[in-house]
């Protein structure tokens, strides 16, 4: 593994994640979290710190994946893409529906458009890492 091109993409990642999901979850989703807080008082914690730490976690183990891994996708932009929509769909998109079957404040509305925002996100990420780590 080359270090400097891995801290190079997992920082990429880590920018272009915290602006996606800012974006998102700060501004798109906004008027439906706020919905639900006002139905559901203390339903939400708002942690931001926590939100940038786990975006940079998440940067970091899916550029290590894509490290590991990304060339069995085939390689570059491509395996990227194809290794984001593979770890969209079983971290966050499964992870949404155990919240959704779990709590009642979960619609369904909600429960698509964060999948396809992070089927979206996700194959971006992936094809930031791979256009930043090439394989020599």
């Amino acid at each position: 593994m080359n270090t400097r091109r891995f801290v190079g993409a997992a920082a990429a990642v880590f920018v272009v994640r915290a602006i996606l999901n800012t974006g998102f979850y700060g501004f798109a989703m906004k008027g439906q979290f706020d919905a639900m807080m006002a139905a559901s008082p203390g339903v939400f914690r708002q942690v931001p710190v926590a939100y940038i730490v786990l975006d940079l976690l998440t940067a970091i183990l899916f550029t290590y994946l894509f490290v590991k891994a990304g060339a069995a996708f085939g390689g570059g932009v491509k395996g990227g893409v194809v290794l984001g929509l593979l770890f969209a769909i079983l971290c966050p998109i499964i992870g949404s529906l155990y919240w959704f079957f779990s709590v009642t404040v979960y619609p369904t509305n909600m429960v698509v458009e964060e999948s396809v925002y992070q089927l979206v996100a996700h194959a971006i990420q992936g094809a930031v890492a791979g256009a930043i780590y090439k394989t020599a």
